[in-house]
């Protein structure tokens, strides 16, 4: 109860919703009152929070996909997904065809696009099997139309291109591979980097790094072991010492997957240990400074992660530049479920997506492609999870209202909301940090219906535009802090959570 000792006043105070995102890292009764505990299926931007796009089905009629790889040759765009050993045009939506490549070892490829003056290539490795070639028209392997000697492409885990040389990284070695200027065939040369690393391991990566400094802008070689270390090189021709030059070696977390990096402007992103650094920051400090990394924010949920399921195939990094998002898998069953941790691009806020059960991803365009266990799927796009609703799960952190040493009582909270339809969320106010879940389900009414100057007047049902929705629920709560936990069940509907308002009273300091 309030105590009867101060004079209690009702108040009503609006907190905005929690566009600062998911904090996984701070305490409790220390995070700003616009970040989260929780959230899950809301992307938060800086002016409010909304509930994520979905998915659809995009090819299906397959088994596992994982690997995807696009071509593109500036006027030709495709995308092949491997599945079953076999290599598909996924380009066009629709039930699969026929592969175009079968009896494969394995589909974990790792993939470049080339231009030469013989053309412009789709080259792919797996570690097994002779590297795959598309030629915008037809496929082939290693040692057929065009051959590399003096190494076989069967031991290529890893592919790059860097100043306009094909790298192959040979499994399970320090031994980095390089073929002639514009070249996808001939004689490969070995750099051995063995030498330069006292950890051990093996070479998991190689990354073009592109630096602007007083000397101009410069891509530099960035060679990742399996163990964190990273050796940076710049140069155009490993054969000669004098255009070709060690820079320096670096330690940062192990890095986790394969897929371990992605390109993130003039930076490299790469997934480690220590959680998802920006080689920038990775190379000129130490593996103490984490707080340096792009997931800092959300550390501890991330790095249990890496703990629980870092062997697990399917970690991959990827920008997705219209949805201003950067999206991290996590796979957490093998080929059947995973999540995904995503950035707003445009002011650093985390949240979790559930529900996109995605193996290995790609962008084709502007477009943004997963590869699941039954085929590949476009992601980002509609407001369902392929027919099905999406659930979104919010717990804001807590706020002192004002004032840390006054005890409160609230009586009643609104979520204010910006939907085509109607939303009727369920709702929890958890005082003093406790973390209660909501007791009821919540319910919608979707916003499905004709489009304008398409439908036939008089006749079909017309969409609603948009309505703010802005509800009174009764929540109870006595204590010093209080925050809201809101769950929605939406399908076929946008809507953004804006604020929260809420009547409490307060009383004086017990």
């Amino acid at each position: 109860m309030i105590p009867n000792n101060g004079r209690r006043v009702s108040r009503t105070t609006s907190i905005q919703a929690p566009t600062g995102g998911l904090n996984a890292k701070d305490p409790l009764a220390n995070m700003k009152e616009t970040e989260a505990v929780t959230l899950e299926n809301w992307f938060p931007t800086p002016s409010s929070v909304d509930i994520r796009n979905g998915y659809e089905a995009h090819v299906t009629g397959m088994s596992t996909v994982q690997t995807l790889a696009p071509y593109n040759d500036g006027v030709q765009r495709e995308m092949f997904g491997v599945s079953g050993n076999s290599i598909y045009n996924v380009t066009t939506a629709g039930a699969v065809g026929l592969p175009v490549v079968t009896g494969l070892t394995n589909s974990r490829f790792q993939y470049i696009n080339m231009g030469t003056a013989g053309g412009f290539f789709l080259l792919m490795v797996n570690g097994a099997d002779k590297m795959r070639v598309y030629t915008g028209s037809t496929w082939y392997a290693d040692g057929t139309t065009t051959t590399v000697t003096g190494f076989d492409t069967a031991n290529a885990a890893h592919i790059n291109n860097f100043k306009n040389r094909v790298w192959f990284i040979e499994k399970d070695s320090f031994n980095a591979w390089y073929l002639p200027v514009s070249s996808i065939g001939g004689a490969a040369n070995n750099l051995d980097l063995s030498g330069l690393f006292r950890m051990g391991g093996y070479l998991m990566a190689m990354a073009n790094w592109t630096i602007d400094n007083a000397a101009g802008v410069d891509d530099y070689a960035a060679f990742i072991t399996s163990e964190g270390e990273v050796a940076l090189y710049k140069g155009t021709d490993p054969s000669s010492s004098t255009t070709w030059a060690l820079v320096g070696t670096f330690r940062m977390g192990r890095p986790v997957g394969r897929r371990c990096f992605t390109k993130a402007g003039a930076d490299v992103l790469v997934i480690t240990t220590d959680g998802a650094f920006p080689l920038s920051k990775a190379l000129l400090t130490d593996r103490s400074q984490l707080n340096l990394a792009a997931t800092d924010n959300i550390s501890t949920i991330f790095n249990s992660d890496v703990q629980a399921y870092g062997s697990v195939f399917g970690w991959q990094p990827i920008i997705h530049p219209f949805g201003k998002k950067l999206i991290i898998n996590v796979p957490t069953t093998e080929g059947q479920v995973a999540h995904q941790y995503v950035m707003n691009t445009s002011h650093g806020a985390w949240t979790k997506f559930t529900g996109w059960n995605a193996i290995c991803w790609e962008t084709l365009g502007d477009e943004l492609f997963f590869g699941g266990s039954n085929g590949v799927y476009k992601a980002d796009t509609g407001e369902s999870d392929n027919g099905s609703a999406i659930v979104c799960v919010a717990q804001q952190a807590a706020s002192y209202f004002g004032s840390k040493t006054g005890i409160k009582k609230w009586s009643m909270a609104r979520p204010v909301f910006i939907s085509n339809g109607t939303i009727n969320p369920a709702i929890v106010l958890n005082v003093d940090f406790a973390q209660n879940r909501t007791a009821y389900a919540p319910s919608f009414t979707d916003n499905v219906g004709s489009a304008w100057d398409v439908s036939d007047w008089n006749v079909a049902s017309w969409t609603r535009g948009d309505n703010i929705i802005k509800n009174w629920q009764t929540v109870t709560g006595v204590g010093y802090a209080a925050g809201i936990r809101v769950v929605t069940s939406t399908e076929f509907l946008t809507c953004q959570w804006v604020s929260t308002d809420f009547v409490y009273e307060i009383g004086a300091v017990l």
